[in-house]
């Protein structure tokens, strides 16, 4: 018989083990565009007016669209 501490703890890791597995990070360099996988609703963008000026504004970009950070940053 496996004594409760070390039941405890072999639970405790198993469940780490399944956690940590089932996801995964990917780093996207700077400037390197990403496609959306599902769409984003009520996204605060910056865009310019027609004379050219920075405006703030609301959208909704729908799946597949691209996006791309800003390369300077």
């Amino acid at each position: 018989m496996i004594p409760s501490r070390i039941r405890l703890l072999l639970l405790t890791l198993l469940l780490v083990f399944a956690v940590g597995c089932g996801s995964r990070i990917i780093l996207v360099k700077p400037g390197t565009p990403v496609q959306l996988r599902e769409e984003v609703k009520s996204v605060k963008v910056w865009a310019f007016d027609k004379d050219g000026l920075k405006v703030e504004g609301v959208v909704n970009l729908p799946a597949g669209w691209y996006c791309l950070g800003d390369p300077g940053e």
